[in-house]
């Protein structure tokens, strides 16, 4: 699912950074005085209307742009203003018929081709958008979102085959890329060819650095040696600046000094380089623990979390497309791994959690690692278990709630309470992959080997009219402007149903699910959304549609 969001624009001026660039430090007040006394620079007249764009000064921006146009010396930033207006107006055929003119005078730029792509997609002119992406990926075979939105609309046409071409080519272009290997595993498995989605799944697999043995790191005992070994290291990375490894090294020498500053800033620059570096983003958010900078440490804790289980992920696929070889042997081996991944999860989703209550109670920290003592947070833990307990009360029918529940019943020892809430997240929503493959592990912990393959099976499944429901999902979001109206009226029209409390929060999940939402982020603000003044305000909310006498 996550595929049919990916390659969309938040808004169509971000295909035109290039000859769009956002505004400089100078205020629209500003531009508009100096365009008052200069009123033929047509320089200015693009700057003011980049200005009142960003402001969504739409008639400003748009007689500012038809200035530019006519002005002559930036006509084709003018036209590329004006389709951005149109855009933001809903008025899709209008910056059709503007990118139009702007192709007629560049035909060679594959940013416009891309955009009218865009614009015939969201407008469901479907051919016309295929053929405006073909012809902007001929113009720039490197341009991704091409691939991303040929896939998506092919497998809205249920053409499969294209859609893992376009993968394919992704994955030569990016070979380190972990969700374009998980996706392709995904789809020879949907393809009915386990083989092939065993070799993809294991490649996803070879992505992730191996964990570092530290003992070259812990050998230098004296201060001296420390400093030693980084300015060796420090010469490495400069040497080989591209190698993560390198400068995760190097961060851990620099906490060994208590040299903070240098430390985060190796550790962040291993992230650069390798944004998936799950050892490094877990030693980052020890780092900001160490400091007592919590909530850093706990938004950094839950971007592990994501990493962590997208490794699960990989090794539920090959373990299923192992299954479906009759590999039964490797299959369960394959199962294993990715259980014995789940307790990262768990724990650093729980200290997380756990981060974020000691803050609201304004706590010092004066912990210097993650608790690996179950006991030392669980009051913390039990207390954020009937924070959601309560939120269930309210929003029976929200499945991520029910999804973190069970990761936080987990977590202390409560398996069967667990299994429970992960059965209620997948049967809101089938096609949360994350709460199927850690139902899956629970239950393969239960014993009930059989129904674990099921959920692991599943959490790879899609089906058409699945698909055609989310690819729509997309492009309306794609619009906000009628995306935020069509929410509202949706929810106006089920405010007095208790079953649909979760709306808006479902529909986020959804979101997160094709990729147009980021999990991570999504998560904090799940967390933070239990602090004691949101559950004031669920309860509110709740008696507002006669949830509470």
């Amino acid at each position: 699912m996550k595929r049919l969001g990916r390659g969309l624009l938040g808004q169509l001026s971000d295909a035109f950074e290039a000859q769009l660039p956002g505004p400089d430090d100078d205020t629209t007040d500003d531009l508009r005085r100096r365009r008052g006394a200069s009123p033929q620079s047509a320089d200015l007249a693009v700057r003011l209307g980049i200005a009142c764009l960003r402001d969504l000064r739409l008639a400003e921006a748009r007689e500012a742009f038809t200035a530019a146009r006519e002005l002559g010396t930036s006509p084709l930033k003018g036209v590329l203003g004006l389709a951005c207006v149109a855009d933001e107006l809903g008025e899709l055929d209008e910056a059709i018929r503007q990118l139009g003119i702007a192709q007629a005078h560049d035909p060679g730029d594959p940013a416009t081709a891309f955009a009218i792509g865009f614009c015939q997609e969201r407008a469901g002119r479907i051919d016309a958008a295929a053929a405006a992406y073909t012809a902007a990926q001929q113009l720039c075979p490197e341009l991704r979102n091409t691939h991303e939105r040929l896939a998506a609309i092919a497998l809205k046409r249920g053409d499969l085959a294209s859609a893992i071409a376009q993968y394919r080519q992704l994955a030569e272009m990016e070979p380190d890329d972990l969700d374009v290997r998980l996706t392709l595993g995904a789809m020879e498995m949907q393809r009915g060819d386990p083989a092939a989605g065993i070799e993809e799944f294991q490649r996803a697999l070879l992505i992730e650095p191996e964990p570092r043995d530290d003992a070259g790191a812990e050998a230098a005992e004296d201060e001296e040696e420390i400093r030693a070994a980084v300015s060796t290291l420090s010469a490495l990375t400069r040497k080989y600046p591209g190698v993560a490894d390198f400068h995760v090294h190097l961060g851990d020498l620099y906490v060994r000094l208590g040299e903070d500053g240098e430390a985060l800033r190796a550790y962040q620059s291993a992230l650069e380089i390798q944004p998936g570096y799950l050892e490094a983003t877990v030693k980052l958010g020890t780092q900001h623990l160490r400091q007592g900078r919590h909530i850093e440490a706990a938004q950094t804790f839950n971007r592990a979390v994501e990493l962590n289980d997208r490794l699960m992920t990989a090794f539920v696929g090959l373990g299923v497309a192992q299954h479906q070889q009759g590999l039964a042997d490797e299959a369960r081996a394959t199962f294993e791994l990715a259980a014995s991944l789940e307790p990262n999860s768990n724990l650093l989703f729980a200290e997380a959690a756990r981060l974020h209550a000691r803050s609201e109670r304004g706590e010092a920290l004066c912990d210097s690692t993650i608790v690996q003592d179950e006991n030392a947070g669980r009051t913390l833990i039990e207390d954020s278990i009937r924070r959601h307990q309560q939120a269930l009360i309210f929003s029976p029918n929200y499945a991520d709630l029910h999804y973190r529940h069970g990761l936080l019943l987990r977590q202390v020892g409560r398996l069967d309470e667990a299994i429970e809430a992960f059965e209620r997240a997948v049967a809101i929503n089938p096609h949360y992959i994350k709460a199927q493959i850690k139902l899956g592990v629970c239950l393969r912990q239960r014993g009930r080997w059989e129904e674990a393959v099921a959920a692991f099976s599943r959490a790879l499944q899609t089906d058409q009219a699945s698909v055609d429901v989310h690819y729509q999902l997309g492009l309306l979001f794609a619009q906000r402007n009628r995306f935020d109206l069509a929410a509202e009226h949706f929810e106006a029209a089920v405010a007095g149903n208790r079953n649909n409390i979760a709306f808006r929060q479902n529909l986020a999940l959804s979101l997160q699910i094709i990729g147009l939402l980021d999990r991570a982020g999504a998560m904090w603000r799940s967390i933070c959304e239990l602090s004691r003044e949101t559950r004031i305000a669920i309860r509110e909310r709740a008696s507002l549609v006669g949830c509470v006498n």
